[in-house]
């Protein structure tokens, strides 16, 4: 009996080691993937898009903005009085209702003519629409 303990002891050691080596191995290669808005939960990203849309000031570029905001959740496009197109970019900034969907009364506008910040908000958007 002693002798199969004996086998069994370094048999153990050996799965030890190898998981020991495995662990490190992982540890080494493990690069963790970028936290940005896109891979964010809601209420992260929620939370990120309310702190960034504060920064932000009008003409910068709809390119930096969704480097900052990521994928909007909602997208539009409408004119103005002399017939610019304005793309509005919607990002969700609040919950109203705990239903898991984004909803446009979730949201905060921003407001691009030309691919220039124009402004945000809703009370930006309703004089933009009047």
């Amino acid at each position: 009996m002693s002798q199969g303990k004996s086998r069994l002891v370094p048999i153990v050691a050996g799965f030890i080691g190898l998981y020991l080596v495995f662990v490190v191995v992982v540890i080494a290669l493990w690069e963790e993937t970028p936290s940005t808005p896109d891979n964010m939960d809601w209420d992260d990203r929620q939370k990120h898009n309310v702190a960034t849309i504060a920064t932000l000031e009008p003409g910068l570029s709809k390119a930096m903005v969704m480097e900052r905001l990521g994928s909007p959740d909602f997208s539009e496009a409408l004119q103005d009085e002399e017939g610019h197109g304005i793309q509005v970019l919607r990002y969700r900034t609040h919950r109203t209702k705990g239903d898991g969907e984004t909803t446009l009364d979730e949201t905060t506008p921003l407001l691009f003519r030309d691919g220039v910040l124009i402004a945000w908000g809703e009370t930006a958007l309703a004089q933009l629409q009047d």
